[in-house]
């Protein structure tokens, strides 16, 4: 057997071609490892692709059965139990202005934690986890105004799709919770009784 290899050996290098003994592995042909890659858990919502660093999902449910909060936003679903943690449960469609989520097989909750607390985001689906460069991450255009634009902290491109990647201290503002009327009427009863 060592004849053999012996052999083969000779005869690449009697060919001419390079060839890459150990030495030369040892001594610049290593990979290099990045570490500023970064996990998004990427969903449908409303017909688009959005995602969520991975860091901030605690975990993805199927639909729960939720109980309705009066005097809330009207894309508040209401409450849910999850483990023993009651938590508030959004529709991410109506949040970001989409229309409705329509609950399916498809629909799940995505739990996630936001300054210490845990909340549910509805959305049509689950698609993947992707792994993404910070340099792949594009500022959105300033063409895209409004309550809309401020829950868009990046967008990138997944194959022919573009991903948006959501701000989520924007989606989860507490104040836009409570009705309008509500904080309005509020702030006139603060403002008499000073």
């Amino acid at each position: 057997m060592a004849r053999d290899s012996s052999d083969l050996w000779n005869a690449m290098a009697r060919s001419g071609e390079a060839v890459a003994t150990e030495e030369d592995y040892e001594h610049g042909y290593k990979r290099e490892v990045r570490r500023d890659l970064q996990q998004y858990v990427s969903f449908r919502v409303a017909g688009e692709s959005y995602g969520l660093s991975i860091g901030q999902i605690s975990e993805i449910s199927k639909a729960f059965e939720t109980t309705p909060v009066p005097r809330t936003a009207d894309f508040v679903i209401g409450i849910g139990n999850v483990r023993g943690s009651v938590i508030p449960i959004l529709d991410l469609a109506r949040r970001l202005q989409l229309g409705w989520t329509v609950e399916k097989r498809s629909t799940r909750v995505l739990i996630v934690r936001h300054l210490g607390e845990l909340y549910g985001l509805v959305v049509d689906e689950i698609l993947d986890v992707v792994t993404i460069a910070p340099e792949d991450l594009e500022e959105a255009p300033g063409a895209i105004a409004g309550a809309r634009g401020e829950y868009i902290r990046a967008l990138t491109r997944i194959d022919e799709d573009i991903l948006i990647v959501l701000e989520l201290s924007t989606v989860l503002q507490a104040r836009d919770f409570v009705k309008a009327g509500l904080l309005a009427s509020a702030a006139a009863r603060g403002a008499r009784a000073t």
